[in-house]
């Protein structure tokens, strides 16, 4: 017969009934949880609260876009005669590739490492929606690109005001500038954040991802660029609606109501510069189908 065994001296066994007790604190709710997420991946867009490594790339490019300005103001110091070498209306034909590139380095970051780390099911299964994620997500690239794009003509309409003898009257004669450029930068903003999402979000890889929007914006407006001269009748123009950043040129062009450089791709062409931002709202609806798509039907 087996001796019953007896509990080490000193140990309570027992079984306890701690109960349930319900959360009776504030709730904060979906409209705090989307904040949340945005300011969360806001600061991702830039690197905060990361390593240096994802500091430097994305502030990189920010700092770069800022060159132009810089360069605008040493002429507008040293020469005393007018000279525009960068105005609100073609500063994004300097920019347009590296916003391509800061939308490549970033989007992977937005996107991607909550499918990296496998949160995602974190995410859904708290007043957050799908639909709530992709929003909060988009949202924080576009406030990147906007701060990206708005710091460097802020730089330049402030630069010029103070370069002249009057400077209050300098600022009171432009100030009909602002309302097309933060329209363009809106708009150039909501395209390349939508499409390169949609873009990053097919895959958890980073280097992956990067690659592929950094493909998208090089050969898609390398092929326009080459349809427009292939073609040989007047169509061959809108053989530019394929170009990312030539659709955005032409529209920033169109908001601003005046005429295109000379010498730019899209001088001196025959399509109106409404078909370029009805191809900008088009690439932006096309990118958010798929960004939303993705997100609502992925097994997590």
């Amino acid at each position: 017969m087996s001796e019953q065994s007896t509990p080490p001296t000193g140990l309570r066994t027992g079984i306890y009934d701690l109960g349930y007790r319900a959360y009776e604190g504030r709730r904060l709710g979906r409209g705090y949880a989307i904040t949340s997420l945005f300011w969360y991946s806001a600061r991702a867009v830039f690197g905060l609260g990361r390593g240096w490594v994802a500091k430097l790339f994305s502030m990189g490019l920010a700092v770069i876009a800022l060159i132009p300005a810089l360069v605008q103001l040493a002429i507008a110091a040293i020469i005393p005669a007018e000279f525009e070498y960068a105005s609100y209306e073609n500063y994004f034909g300097f920019v347009g590739l590296v916003l391509a590139l800061f939308c490549a380095v970033t989007a992977p970051e937005v996107v991607g490492r909550d499918q990296r780390n496998q949160t995602l099911a974190l995410y859904f299964s708290r007043a957050l929606s799908r639909a709530d994620y992709v929003t909060a997500k988009v949202a924080a690239l576009l406030f990147g690109l906007l701060i990206v794009q708005l710091i460097p003509q802020l730089l330049l309409l402030s630069g010029n005001a103070v370069a002249t003898e009057e400077v209050v009257d300098y600022l009171s004669e432009n100030l009909d500038e602002i309302p097309p450029i933060l329209a363009s930068a809106f708009i150039i903003a909501t395209m390349m954040s939508s499409v390169s999402l949609a873009i990053a979000s097919q895959t958890a890889r980073r280097y992956w991802a990067s690659g592929a929007v950094v493909i998208y914006f090089v050969i898609a407006t390398a092929l326009g660029a080459i349809l427009r001269e292939t073609i040989a009748s007047s169509d061959g123009d809108y053989a530019l609606l394929i170009s990312p950043l030539h659709v955005l040129e032409g529209t920033v062009y169109w908001v601003f109501a005046s005429t295109p450089e000379v010498g730019s791709d899209i001088y001196n062409i025959s399509v109106d510069g409404i078909y370029f931002f009805a191809a900008a709202v088009g690439y932006s609806l096309l990118g958010l189908g798929v960004l939303y798509r993705r997100f609502l039907r992925m097994r997590i």
